[in-house]
């Protein structure tokens, strides 16, 4: 079974399984969460969740060590960190990023690193945001701030509203999966930079293995562009000036543009 493939089907059977009850909701910090929102500091552990105040969407810890987004309890998630270390917990740290925490590793961090103490808010909308303390959006669900970390993907647009482009600091550049398949830095949303040059049609994505291995995958997770850096740990990297390189530790090990 395909990577793509093996790891859908472990977020289904966990949303299936998974059963979480009123005592879970509390988070285990000094400060415990609101229904809707995570505050600097806090943090959701294995079975403990946020939910909107319309009841539609929840983000919960899953006990697989993947943060999930569920709308009406739906065995697919709209978003997920796509981290799979039973034990993780997912904090929200002071300097505003989302952090998949594993004993005292972190293995994933989403969103900003300028927002500090801000807040992770789950509207009814679904579009689940952080929120510096001047109430502007600083990310959503459908971004990746600067650095892809292993496991985590770049999605075409769907229908159910999936889509996740990368994005430098500054915002001027972004690294996206067109609906036709193909892998595209934009500068400014027009000027084409660096693409993969493939056409694998909708449902494409993009992701980094732990393996060091950056790929693209058809809709039924089969590899259609592979780079191997045999680097595990590998990140990816979008800069303020356009640099996209893959980074192993502090050595550069591809540079894509």
């Amino acid at each position: 079974m395909k990577a793509f493939t093996a790891l859908l089907t472990a977020t289904l059977a966990t949303a299936a399984a998974l059963v979480v009850t009123p005592a879970a909701q509390a988070a285990p910090t000094s400060a415990t969460a609101v229904a809707d929102q995570l505050l600097p500091g806090q943090r959701l552990k294995s079975g403990q969740f946020i939910r909107s105040r319309n009841g539609v969407y929840t983000l919960r810890m899953a006990n697989t060590g993947t943060v999930q987004l569920l709308k009406n309890g739906g065995q697919e998630p709209l978003w997920s960190s796509w981290t799979y270390r039973p034990g993780s917990v997912l904090v929200l740290s002071k300097t505003g990023t989302l952090d998949v925490i594993y004993g005292r590793t972190k293995i994933s961090s989403i969103g900003p690193k300028n927002a500090p103490n801000a807040k992770l808010v789950l509207p009814d909308t679904g579009n689940l945001t952080l929120l510096n303390t001047a109430g502007k959006a600083v990310w959503n669900r459908h971004m990746v701030i600067e650095t892809l970390w292993p496991s985590f993907m770049i999605h075409s647009a769907d229908a159910a509203g999936r889509d996740l482009v990368m994005y430098s600091q500054n915002r001027i550049y972004t690294l996206q999966m067109r609906t036709d398949g193909n892998l595209v830095l934009l500068k400014n949303g027009k000027t084409v930079l660096w693409s993969t040059n493939t056409k694998s049609g909708p449902g494409s994505a993009a992701w980094l293995l732990s393996d060091g291995t950056f790929e693209t995958l058809n809709l039924g997770g089969d590899p259609v562009w592979r780079l191997e850096t045999r680097s595990p740990g590998t990140i990816l990297q979008l800069s303020n000036t356009g640099g996209l390189r893959l980074i192993y530790g502090r050595t550069v090990v591809e540079v894509l543009h």
